[in-house]
Formats: C-alpha cells, sequence, structure tokens
C-alpha cells in the first residue's frame, strides 16, 4: 500500500510531463534562411566588425575574414589576424552562436525538437511499464539527460521550452526517489537559465563598413593588415562621400608617414648600435633601447612588429656587450695563472713536437728504428709524468685534459707500432697509426685552445 501511495504522485508528474512534451510539438514550420547573415567580430571598444564566415582563435590572434562595403553589393574581404587581447571574444563567440541558432532554427530546429520530444516521450511510456523503482529511476535520469545534452548542442533553441521539460523531469525524478526508497541524495537537477542570445545586427551599409574597416586598420597590429584594409576602402568610397573619403586617405596618409618614419628609426638605431657593439658599449646599447621605446610611444606605437624585431636585435647585441666584460674581467684576474701555466708546460710541448717525425711515420706506416720508437715512448712517459705535476688553473683544466690524452695516446701508437714490427701483424700497425692520428689531432686543439686563452677575449 505505501508503495502504491508513492508511485500515484509520480504518475501524475508523468502525466504532466507527457501533456507537456504534445503540447510541444509545432505545426510544420520553414521559415527562410537568411543566406547573406554576416558574423560579427567585436572589438573591446563594442566595435563590431563585419566577418565573411567565423573568426577562429589561433593562440594569441583571433584571425577572420573582414568584410568591406555593402553586403548586398559584392563587398571586398581581407584576411586579418587581430590580437585577441584587443577582440571581446565571448561576445564573437555568443553572436555567432546567435547566428547558428538562427540557422538552425530556420532548417532542423522544429524537426529535430519533434523528434526530440518523442523520444522523451518514448521513455515516459516505457518508464510506466518499469516496475523495479531502481530502474524507473535510472531510465528518467537518463532521458533528462538526453534532454539536456540535446539543449546544449543546439545552441539554446527553444529555450524556455527545454526549461519548463526539464522543471517537470525534476519533480518525477524526486518522486523516483522516494518510491525508490532513498533518502540521502545529492540534488543535481539544475538545468540553468539560459542566458539571452546576442541580438543580431543588420548587414552594414556602405558607409558603416568604412567606418567599421577603419576601425579595425586600428586594431590590426601588422603593418600589411593595416594597408591591405585601407587600400579596399580607399577603393570602395563614395566619391560624393567627402568627409569619409577625407578620413580614408588621412589614415593612409598617418601609414605612409609611419612607415617612413619607422624605417628611418630602425637605420638610425642600427647604426647606432653596430658602433656601439664595437666598443662594447652597454650604455650606449641601453640608451639606443630607450629611444626605441619613448620613438614607437611618439610615433603611437603603429609597427610593434618591427619594435619588436629591433628590440630583440638590440637585446642581442646588449648580452654580448655584457658577456664580454664579464669575460674580460675574468681574464684580467687570471691573466697572470694562464701566463705562468704557459710557461710551465713549453717545455713539455715543445718536446711533445720534437716527436712529430716519429708519430707521422707511425701514422703513415713508414719504417721507424725499433730503438727509436722504445725511446720516442720513454720521452713520452717523461712528459705525461712532467705535466702531472702542473696544476692549471681553472680556465684551462681543459687544455690540460686534452694534451693528456694526447701524450698517452702517442704512447699507445709507439707501443703498438713496436709489438707490430716484432710480430708483422698489419692489423696492429693500423691501430697504431689510427692513435698516432689522434694524438697528433689532440696536441694540435690543446695547442690552438691555449694560445686563444692567453689572448684578452673579443666580443662576439
Amino acid at each position: 500500500m505505501a508503495q502504491n501511495r508513492a508511485v500515484k504522485p509520480v504518475r501524475a508528474h508523468l502525466i504532466a510531463l507527457a501533456v507537456a512534451l504534445v503540447g510541444a510539438i509545432p505545426a510544420a514550420q520553414s521559415p527562410a534562411v537568411d543566406a547573406s547573415a554576416v558574423f560579427r567580430v567585436f572589438l573591446k571598444d563594442g566595435q563590431a566588425l563585419p566577418s565573411y564566415g567565423e573568426s577562429a582563435q589561433v593562440g594569441d590572434r583571433v584571425v577572420f575574414m573582414l568584410i568591406i562595403g555593402a553586403a548586398n553589393a559584392a563587398p571586398s574581404t581581407q584576411l586579418i589576424s587581430l590580437p585577441a587581447a584587443s577582440v571581446d571574444v565571448d561576445r564573437t563567440r555568443r553572436y555567432s552562436d546567435a547566428i547558428r541558432l538562427k540557422l538552425y532554427a530556420a532548417t532542423r530546429g522544429e524537426v529535430d525538437y519533434a523528434a526530440m520530444t518523442q523520444e522523451v516521450q518514448r521513455a515516459l511510456a516505457e518508464l510506466t511499464a518499469i516496475t523495479d523503482p531502481k530502474m524507473r529511476l535510472a531510465t528518467a535520469v537518463a532521458a533528462r539527460k538526453r534532454l539536456l545534452d540535446w539543449a546544449a548542442s543546439t545552441y539554446g533553441y527553444r529555450a524556455a521550452d527545454i526549461q519548463e521539460l526539464v522543471r517537470l523531469f525534476d519533480e518525477v525524478i524526486l518522486e523516483l526517489r522516494a518510491a525508490a526508497g532513498e533518502t540521502q541524495f545529492a540534488l543535481d537537477l539544475r538545468a540553468g537559465t539560459a542566458p539571452a542570445p546576442e541580438p543580431l545586427l543588420a548587414p552594414p551599409t556602405l558607409r558603416e563598413s568604412i567606418q567599421l574597416a577603419l576601425a579595425a586598420s586600428v586594431a590590426a597590429d601588422s603593418e600589411e593588415d593595416r594597408l591591405a584594409i585601407l587600400r579596399a576602402a580607399s577603393a570602395l568610397v563614395s566619391g560624393t562621400d567627402a568627409d569619409l573619403r577625407t578620413e580614408v586617405t588621412r589614415a593612409m596618409d598617418l601609414e605612409a608617414k609611419a612607415t617612413s618614419a619607422y624605417e628611418a628609426l630602425a637605420a638610425d638605431l642600427r647604426a647606432r648600435a653596430a658602433e656601439a657593439r664595437k666598443k662594447a658599449d652597454v650604455n650606449a646599447l641601453s640608451n639606443a633601447i630607450e629611444t626605441l621605446r619613448a620613438r614607437d610611444r611618439d610615433l603611437g606605437g603603429r609597427r610593434p612588429q618591427v619594435v619588436t624585431a629591433l628590440t630583440v636585435e638590440l637585446d642581442a647585441m646588449m648580452t654580448a656587450a655584457r658577456n664580454y666584460h664579464e669575460a674580460l674581467e675574468r681574464y684580467t684576474a687570471v691573466r697572470r695563472s694562464l701566463l705562468d701555466y704557459e710557461r710551465a708546460v713549453r717545455p713539455t710541448m715543445s718536446g711533445f713536437d720534437g716527436l712529430m717525425p716519429v708519430l707521422l711515420a707511425v701514422r703513415d706506416g713508414r719504417y721507424t728504428a725499433y730503438e727509436r720508437l722504445v725511446k720516442s715512448g720513454v720521452r713520452l712517459k717523461g712528459f705525461l709524468e712532467a705535466l702531472e705535476q702542473v696544476s692549471p688553473p681553472s680556465e684551462l683544466a681543459d687544455v690540460q685534459s686534452t694534451f693528456i690524452s694526447a701524450i698517452r695516446m702517442a704512447d699507445h701508437a709507439c707501443t703498438r707500432r713496436r709489438l707490430a714490427v716484432a710480430t708483422m701483424n698489419k692489423i696492429v700497425d693500423q691501430e697504431a697509426s689510427s692513435a698516432a692520428a689522434g694524438a697528433m689531432l689532440l696536441a694540435a686543439q690543446a695547442r690552438e685552445q691555449l694560445v686563444a686563452r692567453l689572448y684578452p677575449p673579443k666580443i662576439q
């Protein structure tokens, strides 16, 4: 009996929901599709730029086809890219949704809505036939979810009707939960209030389009985009609209003057920076950067890409100058220890040079007296002992390591050549040749590194 009492209010709500669904199915309608619908890209200042098709956000840029001219008079279009920071992205998206809603309502909206309501009616019919309370609850929750999913994918079409249906579903589900014996449950029965769609605007007239093109040229941070927009606007501006023609001409003149001013500024600063770089004058380079920023402000910031590229160049020069001064300071501090190390290893390097004829002969596989190979090995071991007694400064630790490797490889070459002479083994002879070539290469590298570091650094 208790279960029957719980079922009665559920049935009452089901009946109300079914009646609402039947009444929600409209008569067939086929309003004409507005083929000239124009999308909009809203700037932060409220300007609604006409766009042929939807815009796309790529990273921190908004890309779209700007319409220039009256929409009903074969207007021109210009692909432009604006900084996303200058665009009201949310409003632009809402406007796109509003156009989609309009097109959807004019095409498949009513048909899809009727199909959806019929599907929900079938779910309700199944619901009344199910005796298991928990299964009935699960079926009702799934039907409500399908209703909300449909609403989310149709741009808010028939939003008020959907909210009413969801409200009725919520009442049914609450009763079904009670009938299923659920005493504790989370109330996640919210449909939310559908936001009002963004009002659609009439396609711009020729004058409005040119005025919006001027606004787009101001928002554009690319010289190419700005000039392309102004050229298209100039070609379309009416000969009788003197004020608008003057405004477009003034904008084009400003662009031409800005181009000349920025070109002159870049040439002057590059010349000054190049001279300062030769002298590693950090202050002069810093002043050049400050001059660039100040002049860019005076010119209205009309060439951000030019300024960014030039700033990168000047920053790189200043970094190189600072690195040079740091390297020069380090060199000045360790110069004495570098010279002391060079004097300490000079005899060893000279002695290694004296063994060059032997190493060349080993490398080339030419005859070398066995006794000479033995004496060379003894000398190399002496060089190694002498070198290991020298403590290099940290700036020359790699030079020391490279030269030690050269001596050890040369000793290995002599050892393998003696074995090859004794055994007449060509493979061992080839090993000796490779070792001799490597030893000479490493010794030359160590010498080159040492000589380079004995002199003051140069600016890179």
